[in-house]
């Protein structure tokens, strides 16, 4: 099963290639465009932006803050077409890269993302019933198939057919996960790397008749099966924790990308290795001793995991005035070293004194380590290794869980809650040994803890976090439940990035008051391992 596109670089191990070096690009403004539009439009650009982009898309304010931090030796032009008129404009400009139409079924969305699979393999884009007529008598563009013939009535039967027919012709790099209903975003890049894309519920166990006997849980279990090791699974899941079970359980780490634009123009540009910031400084970090009547606190914020979130999220709350104020901790993912170099030089380049940036969960992309195969650990470490060297960071956010959460079986997962605690200590030693030589110095755990705990694992601290805090007055509730009577204790605490921001976890200090120290995360573990 390979079918990679000629002039994308995967040298040196790379989980994601490198796109070509942009000659020119043609700035388009998307917003306001329909859906399907949208989906014609991002399906052209996976075409006209392989092997080399030529095309970038907007789509929100975000794309425009981040096209300022293009290289500025990219020779770039905007074109007067907005909304629903980009897509006229693509076709004038571009209509000898494209060899004709997918339609999709309106009737079962789920061809969308069969349609985004074959567009990918034909040199085609995806087109809606009502745009084939028009585009293919204006344009002259053959119709290369249309999915409403096959009369499928699940998206099961569906992709189960794009399964026996779509996988030979698909990346063996990559696979991903995308919401039908997501007409734009990552589809460009899914189109120009030929990644076989899907949607199916790891919680629906049961076969059913009509789609042969087979279940959703099953069909994605051998999807998934059909690619190596060290595979990377793009978008994202119906269901998270037993989605990324099955695919830990194959060795595929998981970039949760589903809403990241212009990923092709990103994977094209080269990393700088921008200088770091100075490391952050508080009185406790510089005497290198606790007092013995305070409480420690660091503030931990979450999804760093999350490629897209560091292109979107990350963004508005990193421009927060209060940031800079206060020592914050900031997960991310190091593979963004690699797949949007300019993004991770703009947050380390940026970062203040009291800014640390810590890999997301769990290194080089998201998994569950106590569900990865023990044989396939050594190289996802040996990679996460590199990708944390060269972003600089030296402390590691790693999240797990027990067989109940990661079930999807509502009934079985609420019987165990562990707070995604990564507890395995066969894991625990392994991470601590292959990632010492890089340089970590801490190991965080944890989402959903009401009381903490920490250990020494070879010389490592690792340290199970106070969270999730999604609210002023829930983070302040947290900290005082959990501080106890002994002093000095020490606090990290993992906060809600989607609803947390640094204004509020300042009013957080304000209202713990002088009795709660604030420090940098790597500076809590480092006093925690002195005072120990």
């Amino acid at each position: 099963m390979s079918n990679e596109v000629p002039g994308l670089d995967w040298s040196g191990e790379r989980m994601l290639p490198a796109f070509q070096a942009p000659q020119h690009l043609d700035i388009y403004d998307l917003r306001g465009a329909a859906s399907d539009v949208q989906l014609a439009v991002t399906t052209m650009a996976g075409i006209i932006n392989r092997p080399q982009p030529r095309v970038y898309l907007i789509t929100s304010d975000d794309d425009l803050f981040w096209l300022n931090h293009l290289p500025g030796s990219i020779p770039r032009s905007t074109s007067p077409a907005t909304g629903d008129g980009v897509l006229t404009a693509l076709l004038l400009a571009h209509r000898s890269d494209i060899q004709g139409l997918i339609i999709y079924d309106s009737n079962l969305i789920d061809t969308v993302n069969i349609a985004t699979t074959l567009a990918g393999q034909r040199d085609a884009m995806v087109v809606s019933p009502d745009q084939a007529q028009n585009l293919h008598a204006v344009y002259q563009l053959p119709i290369l198939a249309d999915l409403r013939s096959y009369h499928w009535s699940s998206r099961a039967q569906a992709y189960r057919w794009a399964q026996q027919n779509l996988l030979g012709g698909s990346s063996a790099r990559l696979l991903a996960g995308l919401d039908p209903g997501n007409t734009g975003n990552l589809r460009s890049f899914l189109v120009a790397t030929r990644t076989f894309t899907y949607w199916l519920d790891s919680r629906k166990y049961l076969p059913a008749p009509n789609d042969g006997w087979i279940s959703e849980r099953s069909l994605m279990q051998q999807i998934i099966g059909a690619y190596a090791p060290g595979t990377v699974h793009l978008g994202w899941f119906i269901d998270e924790s037993s989605g990324v079970n099955l695919t830990s359980q194959a060795a595929i780490a998981v970039l949760a990308s589903d809403l990241f634009t212009n990923l092709e123009v990103w994977a094209s540009t080269q990393f700088q290795h921008p200088a770091s910031p100075s490391q952050p400084a508080s009185q406790a970090a510089e005497s290198g001793t606790a007092a013995g009547n305070k409480v420690y606190v660091s503030f931990t914020i979450s999804d760093g995991d999350n490629l897209q979130y560091s292109q979107h999220r990350m963004l508005r709350i990193w421009r927060d005035n209060a940031r800079g104020t206060l020592p914050i901790g900031w997960t991310i993912s190091p593979v963004l070293a690699q797949a949007a170099p300019a993004l991770a030089e703009y947050y380390m380049s940026t970062a203040t004194p009291d800014d640390e940036l810590i890999a997301g969960p769990s290194g080089a992309g998201y998994m569950f380590p106590s569900h990865w195969p023990a044989e396939q650990l050594a190289s996802f470490l040996q990679r996460t290794g590199q990708l944390m060297r060269q972003m600089n960071t030296s402390v590691l956010e790693v999240l797990d869980t027990d067989f109940w959460q990661s079930s999807g079986l509502p009934f079985l997962s609420n019987i165990r809650f562990t707070g995604m605690a990564f507890t395995d200590e066969r894991c625990q030693q392994a991470f601590a040994q292959a990632l010492a030589p890089y340089g970590l110095r801490a190991i965080l755990s944890g989402s959903g803890l009401s009381s903490v705990n920490w250990k020494q694992v070879e010389g490592v601290p690792l340290y199970q976090n106070l969270g999730l805090a999604d609210s002023v007055s829930k983070t302040v509730s947290l900290i005082r439940k959990a501080a106890g009577s002994q002093r000095p204790y020490f606090l990290n605490v993992y906060i809600l990035a989607w609803t947390m921001t640094p204004s509020d976890l300042k009013q957080v200090a304000a209202q713990l008051g002088a009795d709660y120290e604030i420090v940098p995360p790597g500076s809590l573990l480092a006093l925690l391992a002195t005072t120990n």
